[in-house]
């Protein structure tokens, strides 16, 4: 049906609120902040304000949905309610704001619809005051999802672990913890430590964790290799333990809830139908666990934001690939790109030299 003249005018009107909302924003940030369907890449520098450009795009899912470019007005609108997002136009006043809002509103998300995964407790705790403060309300900042991946993700197989054979109450092993237990297996199994370094081992089953790999995948690929065919063996055992111990070390947190929604269809059916958006802060530092983790999260609606600098990565010494963004656009073949480019953190002195 096509839009009637009320819902032309209500549209129009409702546009130029939620502009008006966003107008501190620069162009770039608003279109960010506007592309809320389909996958995104977000490319931005170092001082580019992406911090503020997730919290305001959370913000729009939230408060507006698709208002801003939907045709109609809501079903129950009348023309008083017009009158008054006219009136409120051009004089926002404070009081009024929850109401305006309110009628702005076309099929917003839930807050507990939405998950916003960084990699740092830091970054997550300001991304959740932020969303707070900008929100105005502590249960609906709270209700969100704005964790790192480890948090969500021990969110995740504390609900459903039972299914990978462990119980809820498991414990989580420290770096030193999972040491002990490497160094008893390797006794067991009769290898020198001086051979092999009980950290060089750990690292090894570290960055096999990150790709995915089962002690059988790792097995199957170090076949030949005298050295990394004695780690598997390591492997194998060091799992068999941990499971005996109801125990989980830090690599298992993301791996093991990988594995749980490749081999669980209905666990998988539920997180993709309950993130509605799935958001991604650093990018660029994402290992291959954290990006099959969040394609699967976001597989269903494909509301996928990702903000990263592709000429950054910190985490390489520990299994960050920047293909994930490179190879971004082939996966979603209708991904949207925008770079932010303006820099809010140096001074132009600086960015002149740079």
């Amino acid at each position: 049906m096509e839009p009637t003249k009320f819902d032309m005018k209500y549209a129009a009107v409702r546009r130029a609120i939620i502009e008006q909302r966003f107008s501190k924003l620069n162009d770039k940030q608003r279109e960010a902040v506007y592309q809320t369907e389909g996958p995104l890449l977000i490319l931005a520098g170092a001082g580019s304000g992406k911090t503020t450009v997730l919290i305001n795009r959370i913000i729009n899912i939230l408060k507006f949905g698709d208002g801003l470019d939907n045709p109609y007005a809501p079903d129950w609108a009348t023309e008083d309610d017009l009158l008054f997002l006219t009136e409120y136009l051009t004089d926002p006043k404070p009081e009024n704001r929850a109401r305006a809002e309110h009628l702005c509103a076309m099929n917003p998300a839930r807050p507990w619809q939405v998950i916003a995964i960084t990699f740092t407790n830091k970054a997550a705790r300001e991304l959740r005051e932020r969303l707070e403060f900008a929100l105005g309300d502590e249960e609906a900042a709270s209700a969100v999802w704005a964790y790192t991946f480890h948090t969500a993700c021990l969110r995740i197989l504390r609900k459903h672990v039972d299914l990978l054979g462990f119980e809820s109450a498991f414990t989580i092993y420290d770096e030193d913890d999972k040491k002990r237990v490497i160094t008893n297996v390797m006794k067991k199994l009769n290898l020198d430590p001086k051979t092999f370094d009980p950290r060089t081992v750990m690292g090894m089953i570290s960055r096999a964790k990150d790709k995915l790999m089962t002690p059988k995948q790792f097995a199957a690929d170090a076949a030949g290799d005298y050295f990394r065919e004695k780690v598997s063996d390591i492997y194998r055992q060091y799992e068999k333990e941990m499971k005996k111990a109801c125990a989980l070390d830090f690599d298992d947190i993301i791996m093991k809830t990988v594995l749980l929604l490749q081999n669980n269809p209905e666990v998988l059916e539920f997180y993709q139908h309950k993130f509605r958006y799935v958001l991604v802060d650093e990018y660029q530092d994402t290992n291959y666990a954290q990006y099959v983790l969040t394609s699967l999260l976001a597989g269903y609606y494909e509301n996928i934001c990702v903000v990263g600098d592709d000429d950054q990565s910190i985490y390489r010494f520990r299994g960050a690939t920047i293909e994930n963004i490179l190879s971004f656009e082939k996966q979603y073949k209708n991904a949207k790109v925008i770079r932010l480019e303006q820099n809010y953190r140096s001074t132009q002195t600086i960015l002149d030299a740079a």
